[in-house]
């Protein structure tokens, strides 16, 4: 393969063009939100979460690690897979998204980093792969197929509709709800037996970062439907009924052995039902997309949570 590298040469930049940087635009109040909330995953203590876990029954720490394990890779298949769209806004020449993006990016690496430094202090080495994959269909179809493909399809065709499959697939399926579920598993364990406490601060800050990055996602999806009308539309809500049920799927998952009482008190309440609610609200931002007036945005218009 030869590539043009005619296409990838620049013509200007825009930050020392006239006018500049849009400061005003909604991924640039993501952009400026992002740098006031950083925070470091090596600087959270886990000396009380070793502590907690040790004190686990053997079937809680099995719930545990699955479902830590399919966070962790969940969180590296983000991390690795977010690039062909920012190629793809870098040949559009929309500096401000990519800006975010590359913002983004960065904070996925650090959910990467949050996930196995919390394994790596309670003792787990062993291989988890077994876990995301070969036991869990629906996570493997979503995290091992659905989103590498929507998302590396962008280097063969960018077009407004594989850019909003994209989007669909990263921002409100796997962010919105597979994401968003198991957050809600992890922050129910830690309050009701109100132990990692390490653990439960990274995932305040993981969560608050991708509320951001879910509120991009709703973004891009409006302005792609009001830039390319109905067939884009359609294409989105198309998508979101395709992966939907695998998504909530991943939730019906066996977390523990056949015939085993399910560990942690953990029920179809925090697991199942909520996914579906959340996959009902990331369905209504699609079909209110048309509606939303992307020149007045601010984060909180999203449930972006906003610096205190």
């Amino acid at each position: 393969m030869v590539l043009n590298f005619e296409e990838y040469k620049h013509t200007y930049f825009k930050s020392i063009k006239k006018g500049g940087i849009d400061w005003s635009l909604f991924p640039m109040k993501l952009y400026q939100l992002g740098k006031k909330l950083f925070w470091d995953p090596s600087t959270i203590d886990l000396t009380q979460d070793r502590a907690d876990w040790d004190k686990l029954r053997d079937i809680d720490k099995f719930l545990m690690v699955n479902v830590t394990s399919k966070f962790g890779a969940g969180e590296e298949a983000v991390a690795l897979d977010l690039h062909p769209l920012i190629v793809t806004l870098v040949k559009e020449g929309r500096v401000e998204e990519v800006m975010y993006l590359e913002q983004f990016i960065f904070e996925e690496a650090k959910h990467v980093e949050a996930f196995r430094r919390f394994l790596d202090a309670v003792g787990v080495k062993e291989d988890l792969v077994e876990l995301t994959k070969d036991v869990s269909p629906n996570y493997a179809k979503i995290f091992y197929e659905e989103l590498p493909k929507a998302m590396w399809n962008l280097n063969r065709d960018p077009s407004p509709e594989n850019q909003v499959r994209a989007a669909v697939t990263y921002n409100l399926v796997v962010e919105g709800v597979a994401a968003e579920g198991g957050y809600n598993i992890f922050k129910y364990i830690t309050r009701t037996f109100n132990i990692f406490p390490g653990l439960a601060k990274m995932v305040n800050y993981i969560a608050t970062d991708e509320s951001r990055h879910i509120a991009f996602g709703t973004y891009l999806i409006a302005r792609l439907i009001k830039e390319g009308g109905e067939s884009v539309y359609k294409a989105a809500m198309e998508h979101i009924n395709y992966l939907g049920p695998y998504a909530v799927g991943i939730f019906s998952e066996p977390n523990v052995p056949q015939g085993v009482e399910i560990p942690l008190k953990l029920n179809p309440e925090v697991t199942v039902e909520y996914a579906k609610k959340l996959l009902n609200v990331r369905i209504q931002a699609i079909q209110r997309a048309k509606e939303l007036k992307l020149e007045m945005l601010t984060p909180k218009d999203l449930d972006v949570i906003e610096s205190l």
